[in-house]
């Protein structure tokens, strides 16, 4: 049997590990600083792990200032989750699709539509953002969240430390009518699935926003690589159990995989 101490002990060994890991990953590497469009990255690095790793390096050596500086700010006081490459996942990916209609399902604090909002304004498009959430601390089987937060307010303080226009913010769970409602209410050009990670809640939520998503349209599934190949470095994730189900049921005759970044995985609908 494993005794407390010795688990504390294992998990600072980690953590020491995680750190190093983390600072040698920051290195400029010839061969993940090439320029190329996100449609050919899978078959440039055939690798998931290279394919995430081309990621991280455009954060540390391609991303604009203002989006690292962004990053860093939602990395303190438990703002905000996610990895340094997906900051650069959303940025090339809006870049190049340039998406009008954007939701993200799954707000927490406001660190992915503040990101959307902050691409926008970096690269001159005119697009609505919106968000749907709780905002509330209410967990799922595999989450819990701060408590003594209004989540509400403390995204409108987010948006605001940037000086960023406030998006369309809908307050309710995702299996709500209402909120359904609001899915419902356009065709999006880019839809995030980032709420529960229990898998009749993230099905609902694919079904309801699939749906949706414009002809050509790019949706992306957060925490989904639970049952693939990936295998991430000890500051990354596979995600969980219940969206990478949902992602491996996806019809790929109607959803096609373009992109991996990590456990975030990018259909594009046919």
């Amino acid at each position: 049997m494993i005794t407390r101490t010795l688990k504390i002990l294992l998990i600072k060994i980690k953590t020491i590990f995680a750190g190093l890991a983390y600072d040698l990953s920051k290195k400029y590497h010839e061969e993940l600083a090439v320029r190329i469009p996100l449609e050919s990255v899978m078959s440039h690095f055939p690798s998931l792990e290279k394919q995430y790793m081309f990621f991280h390096h455009t954060f540390w050596h391609k991303l604009p200032s203002s989006l690292m500086e962004h990053r860093e700010y939602f990395k303190k006081n438990q703002r905000g989750f996610g990895e340094d490459a997906f900051h650069a996942m959303w940025y090339e990916l809006i870049k190049e699709y340039r998406p009008k209609n954007m939701i993200e399902i799954g707000v927490y604090r406001g660190q992915v539509i503040s990101l959307w909002t902050l691409i926008a304004r970096e690269i001159d498009l005119e697009c609505e953002i919106h968000g749907i959430s709780p905002f509330t601390s209410a967990g799922d089987e595999v989450s819990s969240y701060i408590s003594n937060i209004n989540y509400y307010e403390d995204v409108l303080d987010n948006f605001k430390h940037f000086s960023l226009e406030i998006p369309g913010l809908h307050k309710g769970l995702s299996t709500d009518e209402e909120m359904i409602e609001v899915i419902k209410s356009r065709e999006w050009d880019l839809i995030y699935i980032d709420g529960s990670h229990d898998y009749e809640v993230v099905k609902s939520d694919f079904e309801a926003c699939s749906k949706a998503l414009s002809p050509e349209g790019i949706i992306v599934m957060d925490d989904s690589a639970f049952y693939n190949n990936y295998k991430p470095p000890a500051y990354s994730s596979k995600g969980h159990p219940g969206p990478s189900r949902l992602t491996e049921e996806i019809d790929r005759d109607l959803f096609k995989e373009v992109l991996s970044v990590g456990h975030n995985r990018v259909f594009q609908k046919q």
